[in-house]
């Protein structure tokens, strides 16, 4: 059995700078949750100044306002705050989050079993689910979209646990694992089984042949330790990290959580698993702690989480999105094995993308706004304006340019060679409805296809991107 993390509900306080109710309103909420709501709620404050679009998203027109699941429950316009209301609220909406997070979990795993079946097809039957491509996409794709997210929020390691736990326990991984290594099904001994688990890991990440599509996930695992209930997993090569720059902390808390996940159904025991070390944190290869029981293994958040991300560390992660995205292009035209994969190449299958992102906003809606500032951060400090510009002379347009000349300016940059090659996406048209109104398709985008209608969006990520790269032609929002 998996342990089932007590992923807290974010609560969001919105405010704005000269907001006379919003301190009191914080201070309240902030002692509340410490006191009786820890295991609850996890808040947090976002300026609405900073944060526009989050504002015309939710359609907020006052602060203070507090919001859990995207349900807008306390709002003290035209009072003052109140203490015993906000405990009121809070302690009504505690019932409701404890009943959600089952129909939560059924949604997730309705889609990740439907997602399973892509991914099965893919690399066991052959049949690609982005025909015009493939199914690979450059790594530093995912890199940079994970450590965006990482970047903004300090909730989201947490939630890239859960997501991955997810996975393991309802994904093909365990039945990939005894395919593998048949004789996870053969032994019937506790420790021999959980030894021979781990033997099934090392050929998941390290095997790159006996698949016919393989996930290409790493280049090579070994297990440097195992005892009944302990082991110690080394991953080299592993594409949420490989060739990352300097992080300070470690990436791979999808893989973390997928190895707990598959773990726990192979084994029948609870188990947890924390990265030790990581490529992000300057290491040559990324380390898993993998322990098991009987009972219940306590997993506090508080091992994810950071300090308040302040304006310094967003600058950091700002310097290695643009370091990343620097690689990847110089990838494309350099001999040099920027990501330490020279093995199996820089892709990897784009599926584990697709499923980082999709059970993590189905965990977490919120977290949709969260990809499209990600999204928005990579469109205005990523590289390749240098090619926008260089379009921009071609074209003989001034800026700043009308929307029209901007869309044609980025359909130019998507066909970019550079960029196709990265395989995020297999085309992008400009089209002009019958409304006269005009809109970007993406066809066989790298976060959607082949996914079925779950009633969400999940490519925030690039739609903030959009906005973003639209605003700088533009000079408007």
């Amino acid at each position: 059995m998996a342990e089932e993390l007590d992923v807290p509900q974010r609560l969001l306080i919105f405010t704005r700078p000269h907001c006379p109710t919003c301190a009191p309103t914080i201070r309240i909420v902030n002692t509340l949750v410490h006191s009786f709501f820890s295991k609850v709620y996890h808040v947090n404050i976002v300026d609405l100044d900073q944060k526009p679009e989050i504002r015309e998203k939710y359609g907020i027109m006052g602060v203070p306002c507090i919001m859990i699941n995207e349900e807008i429950v306390y709002q003290p316009v035209l009072h003052e705050v109140s203490k015993t209301e906000i405990y009121q609220v809070l302690l009504n909406n505690a019932v409701n989050v404890i009943v959600d997070r089952q129909s939560t979990l059924d949604a997730r795993k309705e889609t990740l079993l439907f997602l399973n079946k892509n991914i099965y097809d893919s690399i066991m039957q052959e049949k690609l689910i982005r025909s015009i491509i493939g199914d690979y996409i450059h790594l530093g794709v995912l890199q940079q979209i994970i450590i965006s997210l990482v970047a903004l929020d300090n909730l989201v390691p947490h939630l890239l646990y859960q997501s991955g736990l997810d996975v393991g326990r309802f994904g093909i991984g365990s039945n990939v694992l005894i395919a593998l290594n048949p004789n996870i099904g053969l032994e019937t001994r506790s420790d021999k089984r959980f030894l021979e688990v781990m033997k099934g890991f090392v050929k998941y990440f390290g095997d790159n042949e006996s698949m016919n599509i393989p996930m290409k996930l790493a280049t090579a695992a070994k297990v440097i330790d195992c005892e009944p209930q302990y082991a110690l997993l080394r991953i080299d090569g592993l594409a949420s990290a490989s060739g990352a720059p300097y992080v300070g902390e470690p990436l791979c808390h999808f893989t973390a959580g997928e190895i707990a996940g598959i773990t726990s159904v192979l084994t029948g025991k609870y188990s947890v698993v924390y990265e030790t070390k990581c490529v992000a944190m300057g290491y040559d290869h990324c380390e898993f702690e993998i322990r098991i029981s009987d009972e219940p293994i306590n997993h506090n958040i508080s091992d994810y989480q950071k300090d308040y991300i302040t304006e310094d560390r967003r600058q950091h992660f700002q310097g290695v999105l643009y370091d990343i995205s620097k690689r990847i292009h110089e990838s494309f035209i350099s001999p040099k094995d920027f990501f330490n994969r020279e093995k199996i190449g820089n892709e990897v299958h784009f599926t584990r993308l697709q499923q980082a992102i999709i059970a993590l906003k189905m965990s977490d809606p919120y977290c949709g706004s969260l990809l499209y500032s990600a999204g928005t951060e990579l469109g205005i400090f990523g590289p390749g304006r240098d090619i926008l510009q260089r379009y921009i002379l071609d074209e003989n347009f001034e800026w700043p340019l009308t929307l029209q000349q901007a869309l044609e300016i980025l359909n130019k940059f998507f066909h970019f060679g550079m960029i196709q090659a990265a395989k995020e996406r297999a085309d992008v048209k400009i089209v002009e409805e019958e409304d006269g109104e005009l809109r970007i398709r993406i066809y066989e985008g790298a976060i959607a296809s082949g996914v079925i209608n779950s009633g969400m969006t999940f490519c925030d990520f690039t739609a903030g991107y959009l906005a973003s790269r639209i605003t700088l032609l533009t000079n408007k929002d």
